[in-house]
């Protein structure tokens, strides 16, 4: 239960078959409810797991037919559980928001103008934008009177420190449909680089590579973003677990022209990436498989990581070398043979890893680097203390 002024916050993450409702009393998690799709007699229903700060998990017994109901019931679980009440109330809902353009580069308090901007987002962030529509609608209904803020995915990003932001377009097209690399994990970005100084381990040249369920590397020059592999949208750069990750773009004119262009960018978006290669988005699996000679699994993990290094080089030849390399996200922190792999092809720029070395929660970085190796750090992400501390800065404005 809350006992001070501090904010409350709830954050969201909206899936196309889940919702995830993470309660925050400043950066501290009180409890998380997670309610997602499971079949019952053959037809979808929606369940919900309730867990609390001190990691138990609790089990609701009652089943839903939609997703959309699951604003309701979070509203009377946490308000049942003594987490929101009239002396605690809810300061703000968050919403992560991957979407491109100029207007989705800032955070907003939502209002009409920030839903006719998703509506135009929509095609082109197919796997994002739909839940986050929904996420937001129903926010403003089950919440009256609170404030939802979309909290964009590239703010952090989009500094005039970027070397890469524009395209070899005709500047008629950039401006009319508002075209740039925009980037997106900056939520994730913007944390891992606001900790590192405050560790000080702050490099001149830093790499960061965050790499989950969707993967990108960013360059950063004395803190601050000079690259990243996203562009307008995260289709571009690397591989991820269902995204093709940069191809020809006649390959997309091609799709779009037999399937059109929502299915097009659909296959690229949902149907592609390691799921189509090895037949699993899970790299647990795609490792299992490549260890026991899978073709797909050998294929797909060699160009996961093969990608990786590549973007590396890039932007390591682009800012005239690195001094660090960073590991977050799912992938990032916790698969040593990927990093393992990567790290592999990098010895000749001066970085190569201990094996010894085991992760030091305590301090809130490992620097799993050999003696004489240049630093590789491991940084657990926190997304929603990011967000948090950006929302806390938009309210303490208004």
């Amino acid at each position: 239960m809350t006992t001070n002024n501090t904010k409350v916050f709830l954050v969201l993450n909206s899936g196309s078959s889940s919702e995830k409702f993470s309660l925050y009393e400043g950066e501290d998690e009180i409890c998380s409810l997670y309610f997602e799709g499971v079949e019952v007699d053959g037809k979808k229903q929606f369940i919900c797991t309730i867990t609390r700060a001190d990691g138990t998990e609790e089990k609701v017994d009652k089943t839903w037919d939609s997703l959309d109901v699951a604003f309701k019931e979070a509203k009377a679980i946490f308000e049942a559980e003594g987490y929101v009440n009239e002396a605690h109330p809810l300061d703000a809902i968050l919403v992560r928001t991957p979407a491109a353009g100029t207007y989705f580069s800032k955070h907003h308090i939502v209002d009409e103008e920030t839903v006719r901007e998703l509506e135009k987002a929509v095609l082109t962030y197919p796997l994002h934008v739909p839940g986050t529509k929904r996420g937001i609608k129903n926010a403003r209904e089950a919440f009256v009177g609170v404030p939802v803020i979309t909290m964009s995915d590239s703010e952090f990003l989009t500094k005039e420190s970027r070397r890469d932001h524009d395209y070899a377009l005709p500047k008629e097209i950039i401006e009319e449909f508002d075209l740039g690399r925009w980037g997106a994990h900056g939520a994730s970005y913007g944390y891992v680089m606001g900790r590192v100084p405050e560790l000080g381990i702050l490099e001149r040249k830093m790499i960061v590579c965050h790499l989950g369920s969707g993967c990108s590397v960013s360059a950063f020059i004395d803190g601050e973003p000079a690259y990243t592999s996203m562009g307008e949208t995260p289709l571009e750069g690397l591989m991820s677990s269902t995204r093709t990750g940069s191809i020809d773009a006649t390959i997309g004119a091609l799709l779009g022209e037999k399937l059109g262009a929502a299915e097009a960018i659909k296959v690229m978006n949902k149907n592609s990436g390691l799921m189509a290669l090895a037949g699993s988005s899970d790299m647990r699996e795609i490792i299992a498989g490549a260890e026991e000679g899978k073709e797909g699994a050998v294929l797909a993990y060699n160009m996961f990581v093969d990608g990786v290094v590549g973007k590396i080089g890039e932007f390591a030849a682009k800012m005239g070398g690195v001094d660090a390399i960073v590991f977050t996200a799912t992938i990032g922190e916790r698969s040593i043979p990927v990093r393992g792999s990567i790290i592999g092809k990098l010895k000749f720029m001066g970085f190569k890893i201990d094996d010894s070395i085991k992760l030091d929660k305590s301090k809130g970085y490992t620097n799993i680097a050999a003696e004489g190796s240049k630093p590789i750090y491991i940084i657990p992400t926190n997304e929603a203390a990011y967000m948090i501390k950006m929302a806390g800065k938009i309210l303490d404005e208004q």
